[in-house]
């Protein structure tokens, strides 16, 4: 039995044989297991080697290659994502600050209302004050001051 086992193995090694890659007169290509006949290239056709070490080693660049290639990926979406929230703080802080310009317009248009309707109570008959106070009732409005006042 052990015999026929060993027999089993050692057959492909024995089926292995030459082959060549042989040009005819009109360019074409064959492959025989002699050499090629009159008027004919012959090329000693080497198959790739099945080593399993060299295998591996293709294996394990392959796989160092897509390490590599993942890793930068990451670093290029780490850098989008830095740059996206970047962008994102430029805009919230211009924001803000278009908001506190607004609401310290809106706070000296109060200031100024309050002050003109303290000059219309000592002072009832001046027209001129009441054309200032309705002047900047309306500049109030206009600025959505209402926005910022408590309670709102």
């Amino acid at each position: 039995m052990s015999i026929r086992i060993a027999l089993l193995l050692l057959l492909p090694g024995l089926a292995w044989a030459q082959v060549y890659k042989c040009r005819d007169a009109e360019g074409g290509l064959a492959y025989r297991d002699r050499a090629c006949a009159d008027g004919g290239a012959a090329e000693a056709f080497r198959p790739p080697p099945l080593s399993v070490v060299e295998q591996d080693e293709r294996q394990r660049r392959g796989v160092a290659e897509s390490q590599v290639q993942s890793r930068r990926w990451a670093a290029d979406e780490a850098r989008e994502a830095r740059r996206r929230q970047a962008q994102r703080s430029r805009a919230e802080n211009t924001q803000a600050r278009e908001l506190d310009k607004a609401r310290r317009r809106c706070h000296g248009l109060e200031l100024q209302q309050r002050r003109l309707r303290q000059s219309l109570a000592a002072a009832p008959a001046r027209k001129s004050l009441a054309e200032r106070l309705v002047g900047v009732e309306e500049k109030l409005a206009a600025a959505a001051c209402h926005r910022f006042q408590e309670g709102a």
